[in-house]
């Protein structure tokens, strides 16, 4: 994805990195660095990223910044057998820095623990599953954590080790030229998405009673998406609907790219605009495994007001404390 892309600058590389091991030294913790060390963060150097790294552009929903965090990644270690295992360091700060450049950092209470920067590795036992400890089953396309309202609008992947180059794949509904009927059909809230097998068990599954959610809506500058069948239920049957729902699925397919990911590239992808998933990759399990770390970033947005009456099945976010002004 060539004019999707962009090499960080030396200097932006070296400050960033620099920074983030100057406070890692003085106790910072990602959960916490914007409320505890704000004091001892450079205001150019997140105007810098903001400027330097940017967000997606809208028709493509994706960026890769390549080495913005190449001389962390080198120092983080083997890959944990888990993502419990893996250590906090001056990556994960270096991540939430970036991230709290671009907007509003945060998690969830049900996932990894509440922590902010997620690993990403693969684990024994959980080789078939749709989730991104998986290994030996393509990770299908999805909206990261569809099935709630306050999903992120921006998520970064960050790669510590690829050694096999095993592909992040992309695919925006902005590039597929999905015909008029299928646009309005899709548009349709007939399909209920609950919470992936990342999440702790909440009682209500893909079988409970819920409203449905469109799969396409529209933004002021255009159609996004928000699609996960892998945890997708329909709320009735609709042949006209499953017809376009297929064509959507045939399109994301032959539109999609693979982002090669090395060490230390960020790979930015618009959640609102663009779908990702992962090819099939067989582990190996002796520390050299691929390695990413994730974080979600919420911007302002006109997402439809339907959703601000959505649940989110219970799951309850977690948002980087910050002192007034500490980012902007």
């Amino acid at each position: 994805m060539p004019e999707e892309a962009t090499t960080a600058a030396t200097d932006l590389v070296a400050d960033l990195a620099a920074t983030a091991e100057r406070l890692a030294g003085l106790g910072a913790v990602p959960d916490r660095l914007l409320q505890t060390h704000a004091g001892q963060i450079p205001r150019d150097l997140l105007a810098r990223l903001s400027r330097q790294v940017g967000r997606p552009p809208r028709h493509s929903g994706a960026l890769l910044v390549r080495g913005l965090l190449a001389p962390l990644a080198a120092k983080c270690g083997p890959t944990p057998a888990h993502w419990s295992a893996a250590p906090t360091g001056p990556m994960d700060l270096a991540l939430v820095l970036v991230a709290a450049a671009l907007g509003q950092v945060f998690g969830w209470a049900g996932q990894q623990d509440g922590r902010l920067v997620h690993n990403i590795v693969p684990s024994q036992g959980y080789e078939n599953l749709q989730v991104g400890a998986s290994s030996s089953v393509p990770l299908e396309w999805h909206t990261e954590d569809a099935f709630h309202p306050g999903r992120a609008s921006l998520l970064m992947l960050a790669c510590v080790r690829n050694p096999a180059g095993v592909g992040t794949r992309i695919a925006s509904v902005r590039e597929l030229g999905l015909p008029h009927e299928d646009l309005i059909r899709l548009g349709r809230p007939v399909v209920r998405i609950s919470p992936d097998a990342s999440y702790p068990a909440t009682g209500s599954g893909p079988g409970t009673t819920r409203p449905g959610v469109p799969t396409v809506w529209w933004a002021p500058d255009g159609p996004c998406l928000r699609y996960d069948p892998a945890y997708s239920t329909r709320s009735h049957d609709d042949p006209a609907f499953e017809e376009s729902y297929r064509s959507l699925a045939e399109r994301l397919e032959q539109k999609a790219r693979s982002v090669p990911m090395g060490a230390g590239d960020l790979a930015l992808i618009d959640n609102d605009v663009a779908v990702h998933g992962r090819v099939p990759f067989t582990p190996r399990y002796d520390g050299t495994d691929r390695w990413l770390k994730r974080i979600m970033v919420r911007l302002p947005s006109q997402r439809p007001e339907a959703e601000r009456r959505e649940d989110g099945y219970g799951q309850v976010d977690i948002v980087l404390p910050t002192t007034a002004g500490a980012v902007r």
